[in-house]
Order: structure tokens, then C-alpha cells, then sequence
């Protein structure tokens, strides 16, 4: 893979790739346009530049010692003239993944055998009765919420994969891995793009599964003073929280499906979610379990 990297200058966001190089080897995501200075650091050997995945081995740096360097936890006020880069093309090898293997190791189950002693009530010789009493084993399981931290601790190098708490796909996580540092942060495609976990970028093609964004805030109407009570709303549900939340689906009296509501820009959409098959909705625990709560029919 050949890395050529434009001229351009520190603390500058990059339009590929969204980031502002501030030294070379460390860069931060920008908003709006605007350099984060939440530092983040490329893997040993690897350099920043304004290419698309940001960090490559052995390219030539778009931030270099003699250009502007970061001095303050904010963007330089400073003018800056800028100086041409020279560039080079390195190859860059491939690099192999090491799948991961994990070892089951299975808990074997106890089965106790209870005999019960023998009887005679006459002169006549009884047969041997044995009575036999299996345990059985329960298992519980619990699920819980996705959490894209506990996604990213799982990688062993900096990379992306889709933000399973939208289910819009017009962001995705980006998790960047320093040594024994993990750091996730969200960032969002551009209009009209949607985030492909097969290629890992962001693309015009909508993947399957991947649902419409809402163009505008749920409409409300307002509430008249009536001398019965006022029915259960998911939209109004989700209007009340600033982050994605879950909830009971008060329509739902058999607890087999949840509300969430998922946050984006400030603006909460409502989601009816299933549990899967023989789980329910405990409210207590905002998750879905096996042993069906007392409420649920």
C-alpha cells in the first residue's frame, strides 16, 4: 500500500478523514470543523497524516517538527504561514490478524441419588424398592445493554466498527488502542452516507437492517385537562431524556418487548425492541431475563 500525504499544516482538520494532525505521531477528532485537542496517539512506527485511516507505518508525517506544534489545550491564534511538503511514497506491509481463541470449559452437572430404605410389614419376602430423585439445573442468564467501550477492549489495534445503539447507521465508533490504552469515541458519516461494517467506511449504500433518521422531533399535542387519565406515549416517554435510556412498554402487558429510546443530536426517537424467545422485560433491571416478573401476564 503506497501512503502519499499532501501539504498541509498542524491543527488543522482534514476533510478525509475528519482529524487534525498536531504533532506527528499525535492527532485529535475534530467537531464541526473544529480540532477536539483530546490527544490520541499512532502506534509505534506509524505517522499522522490526511489520509483516510490517519495513521500509517512508515509514512511521511502531514504534521512535521518544523511545522506548528501544540502548545495549548486549544486551537493557536497565531498566523501560521504554510510550508509545501515534500512526499513520499513508502510501501506499507500488510499486516495479519491474529484471531482470537477462546476455550470453553464445561461444568460438570451433580445429580444426587436418594434410596429409600427397604420395608417389610409381612412374613412374605417384599421386593427392593429404589427411588430415584433427579435435580435439575437451572441456568439463568441475563442480558445486558451493548456498550461500545466493552466492544473496543476487545480489538488489539486501532479500528472501526458500527455503533450497535444506532440503529440509523449514520455513526459509527472509532477505537483507538495505544499499548494498553483503549479510548472509543462516536463519530457520524457524512449526509446521505451510512457506516458498512464489511468495508469499515463510510459509504452512499445503506446497509441491511439500517433504519430511516428521523427528520424532525416527534410532534406533541397538547395535554387538555380531562377526568381520565392520560395514556401511555412512548414518543412522550423518550421526550424525557437527554441519553439512549430503556423503558417498559406500557402497552405491552406480557413484557416480551421494551421501549428504548435512542438519542442522536439532542433528539430522542422511540424504538419497540423484542427480547429474545422465553424472556422478559424486568423494569428493575432494565434488561431482558428469564424468570418473567411478577406484573407480566
Amino acid at each position: 500500500l503506497a501512503v502519499q500525504s499532501a501539504a498541509a499544516k498542524c491543527n488543522v482538520c482534514q476533510s478525509e478523514s475528519n482529524i487534525a494532525c498536531h504533532s506527528e505521531t499525535s492527532f485529535s477528532i475534530c467537531y464541526d470543523g473544529v480540532p477536539s485537542y483530546d490527544l490520541l496517539k499512532c502506534p509505534t512506527n506509524y505517522y499522522c497524516t490526511d489520509e483516510f485511516y490517519t495513521c500509517y507505518e512508515g509514512a511521511t508525517p502531514t504534521c512535521t517538527s518544523g511545522e506548528d506544534s501544540l502548545t495549548t489545550a486549544g486551537p493557536s491564534t497565531t498566523p501560521t504561514t504554510e510550508v509545501p511538503t515534500t512526499t513520499t511514497t513508502t510501501e506499507v506491509p500488510t499486516t495479519t490478524e491474529v484471531p482470537t481463541t477462546t476455550t470453553t470449559t464445561e461444568v460438570p452437572t451433580t445429580t444426587t441419588t436418594t434410596k429409600a430404605p427397604t420395608t417389610t410389614t409381612t412374613t412374605t419376602e417384599e421386593p427392593t424398592t429404589t427411588t430415584t430423585t433427579e435435580v435439575p439445573t437451572t441456568t439463568t442468564t441475563t442480558e445486558g445493554p451493548w456498550n461500545a467501550h466493552d466492544e473496543c477492549l476487545k480489538q488489539t489495534k486501532t479500528t472501526m466498527f458500527p455503533n450497535q445503539d444506532d440503529p440509523t447507521c449514520n455513526t459509527y465508533i472509532m477505537c483507538a488502542v495505544d499499548g494498553s490504552t483503549y479510548k472509543d469515541v462516536v463519530l457520524t458519516c457524512a449526509a446521505n452516507q451510512y457506516f458498512s461494517p464489511t468495508l469499515k467506511i463510510c459509504s452512499t449504500t445503506k446497509p441491511d437492517g439500517c433504519e430511516e433518521a428521523a427528520t424532525e422531533p416527534p410532534t406533541t399535542t397538547e395535554a387538555t385537562t380531562t377526568t381520565t387519565a392520560k395514556p401511555w406515549s412512548a414518543e412522550e416517554t423518550c421526550q424525557t431524556v437527554t441519553k439512549a435510556t430503556y423503558f417498559q412498554n406500557e402497552d405491552d402487558p406480557t413484557c416480551t418487548t421494551y421501549l428504548f429510546c435512542y438519542v442522536v443530536n439532542g433528539s430522542a426517537t422511540p424504538l419497540i425492541k423484542s427480547c429474545t424467545a422465553n424472556k422478559y422485560f424486568n423494569v428493575s433491571t432494565k434488561n431482558c431475563v428469564a424468570t418473567k416478573p411478577d406484573y407480566c401476564t
